[in-house]
């Protein structure tokens, strides 16, 4: 409790005036001499007892209504702190509840909130309790107070969100947390002990700082859940590709359906089997124009309903125009090249072929990227028309072929080519794919290439911002990627004709060409998928200064505000969508898939993290270190008395006066 304007106190010396007032009516100035009243028969006290009685209450109403007065200008406000009541056994209870998914199986929540009650109610008198919970942050929800009905209310408005809890990131955020507490801390994690929630190091679960750490496990062992993992569209033949896994000891059967655009479409039955994945493919479904809702779900649910539905969100391609420019009379390349393009109708590309002689008639800015079949074939001129192209931003992809042989560097990017670089043919001897750098978009999934058969290759001098993507089992570069400007040149150091390799016969040659196809003309540049927790942007999504809504229909503020254009927390699972400029995008959220798993940790991992607590120390019960509450102000309640008292002194006085004067009541 604290006062807000003390100075008002200085009001109190006008209590005098009512003790002055209280004085003087006390005396009778009528004063009359009398010989004797020995012949007087006595008369009844009544009369002067009660005017006594009155006249003491009217002198404390009076006092009281100035105390009051002085009271309601002073500002009391009651400021809420916890109480230094403590004794030398008193400790600090930190209860942490789990927020993670998983954490909403079944009654895995009831059961935490049971337990949670319980800890309440086993805590001595003395005892402080604090509650924090453990999502995408570590929150502090209720501050360290003695109030358990305060405690007990702030666990009843919590519920499990759709985020995931990294056990080591949470002892980590503890330690910062009772950092320098002055009781002795004991942490209570309330929390399903998920397997994938364990950090990396088995040591991160050690706490730093003195404590106890008990966990209340709440997970049971007949738990099973069935999720869908993955939702993809091939960009190649179109079809989506929905990934199962089961987390059950039993095999069980169930319909996968999926969803186009709020339409179910297709469904398949489906054996989950104990530990296993499974997978459900749907070919030769068209898609609508612009963005695509496709929503993939297991029927019949089970505990976990959160994994249930995946989201994926696909745009059907626009045609868009390549150049290919082609001068080759005997390989037929641009032959090659041109089948392939043709073939990928889920990526809509529109191939136009040019000899290098008219390069300069065309505008190279209209094409979403330019392929080369043969760069022996261009003149300076042409060579430095692309040039400006790649540095200006453009992307493309030049093949080494038979007019390159007897050049010094490459044309475009200028390449040194190295001393007997190509590889002498004998009968019947070839190179094979030694290594592929499968972390880059344009090649995921291209083990088959191993089998492809190379009779003749280039070599290069690689320089500073190259990245090899693929090599040769020597170690010479098959497929680089060159650097140019803001722009990028993928070279392939052989033909893309059968003059050199085998590889335009390969199953793999259109898988190739599609997925280098889709990174250089930007399709993995923007995802239509966001992480969990992360931020999205109508910036990055090409639409400045439009509004973000969420799945659930309302309009997403940015973490710096609501204005337009701020990046906002992707905090839901779901569709989201971003408005702006006459345009609409959609952006697809799943939660994490290792939520999915509700495998409990081993018992005996259990009971060694249990054992790394150090206990909680000697600190004393001193001066408990507690944040204040909002304070409340007392004047309103001290008014409203004030007025009650006013009114009673009135009433009283009056009576007062009539019993002085004698009237009757």
């Amino acid at each position: 409790m604290s006062l807000l304007a003390p100075a008002f106190f200085i009001g109190l010396l006008t209590i005098a005036l009512p003790v002055w007032l209280h004085r003087i009516s006390s005396e009778n100035p009528n004063r009359q001499s009398f010989s004797s009243v020995m012949f007087l028969e006595p008369g009844e006290p009544r009369r002067v007892l009660a005017k006594k009685l009155q006249y003491l209450m009217l002198f404390a109403l009076r006092v009281g209504v100035l105390i009051l007065l002085v009271l309601v200008f002073t500002s009391i406000v009651l400021q809420g702190r916890v109480q230094s009541l403590v004794t030398d056994t008193a400790r600090l209870h930190v209860i942490i509840m789990d927020l993670s998914t998983s954490m909403s199986h079944g009654d895995r929540w009831a059961r935490a909130e049971d337990l949670a009650n319980s800890v309440i109610n086993s805590l001595d008198n003395s005892d402080v309790a604090q509650v924090v919970t453990a999502g995408r942050i570590i929150e502090v929800v209720a501050e360290p107070s003695l109030d358990r009905s305060a405690t007990r209310q702030a666990i009843a408005m919590l519920e499990p969100g759709s985020f995931r809890v990294d056990y080591g990131q949470l002892i980590s955020s503890m330690d910062s947390l009772v950092r320098g507490a002055e009781l002795p801390v004991v942490i209570h994690i309330i929390t399903d002990v998920q397997r994938t929630a364990l950090p990396t190091r088995f040591a991160d679960l050690a706490p730093r700082t003195p404590l106890d750490l008990v966990i209340h496990d709440v997970s049971a062992p007949d738990d099973n859940n069935w999720a869908v993992s993955g939702l993809t569209w091939s960009a190649v033949s179109g079809d989506f590709v929905v990934s199962l896994r089961g987390y059950a000891v039993q095999d069980v059967e169930k319909t996968v359906t999926l969803r186009l655009n709020g339409t179910q479409v297709a469904a398949q039955n489906v054996l989950f089997t104990s530990g296993n994945t499974a997978q459900a493919r749907f070919e030769g479904l068209a898609l609508s124009a612009g963005p695509n809702r496709v929503l993939a779900e297991i029927t019949p649910g089970d505990e976990l309903a959160d994994d249930d539905i995946r989201y994926l969100v696909v745009k059907r391609p626009t045609p868009r125009p390549i150049l290919l420019i082609a001068d080759d009379n005997r390989g037929r390349a641009e032959l090659f090249l041109a089948s392939a393009l043709s073939t990928l109708s889920a990526q809509a590309y529109k191939v136009e072929q040019i000899s290098p002689a008219v390069l300069a008639e065309y505008s190279l800015d209209d094409y979403v990227f330019v392929v080369v079949a043969d760069a022996g074939a261009l003149a300076g001129e042409d060579a430095a028309i692309l040039r400006s192209y790649a540095e200006s931003g453009g992307a493309i992809l030049m093949a080494l072929a038979q007019r390159s042989v007897g050049l010094d560097e490459v044309p475009v990017t200028g390449h040194i080519f190295e001393p007997f670089s190509q590889f002498g043919v004998a009968d019947g001897e070839y190179l094979v794919v030694g290594n592929i750098d499968r972390s880059h978009p344009g090649l995921g999934q291209m083990d088959e290439l191993r089998s492809t058969r190379f009779y003749r290759h280039i070599s290069l001098e690689l320089e500073d911002t190259d990245r090899v993507l693929i090599s040769l089992e020597q170690g010479s570069p098959l497929l680089i990627e060159h650097l140019l400007g803001d722009g990028r040149v993928m070279i392939f150091s052989s033909s893309l004709d059968r003059e050199w390799n085998d590889l335009p016969v390969q199953p793999v040659f259109v898988p190739l060409i599609a997925q280098l196809s889709a990174y250089l003309a930007g399709d993995h540049q923007i995802s239509v998928e966001a992480r969990l927790g992360g931020t999205l942007s109508a910036q990055a999504m090409g639409l400045s200064g439009g509004q973000i809504f969420a799945p659930d229909g309302a309009k997403a503020l940015g973490l710096a505000g609501a204005r337009a254009g701020d990046d906002v927390l992707v905090d839901q699972v779901g569709f989201y969508e971003v408005a702006g400029a006459g345009q609409a995008e959609l952006v697809a959220v799943n939660m994490d898939p290792r939520e999915s798993d509700v495998t409990p940790i081993e018992p005996n991992a259990l009971a060694r993290w249990r054992d790394l607590s150090p206990g909680a120390g000697q600190a004393g019960a001193g001066n408990l270190e507690v944040t204040e509450a909002s304070p409340t102000e007392l004047w309103p309640w001290i008014l409203g008395l004030l007025v009650m008292v006013v009114l009673m002194e009135s009433w009283v006085g009056n009576w007062h006066l009539r019993v002085r004067r004698g009237i009757a009541t």
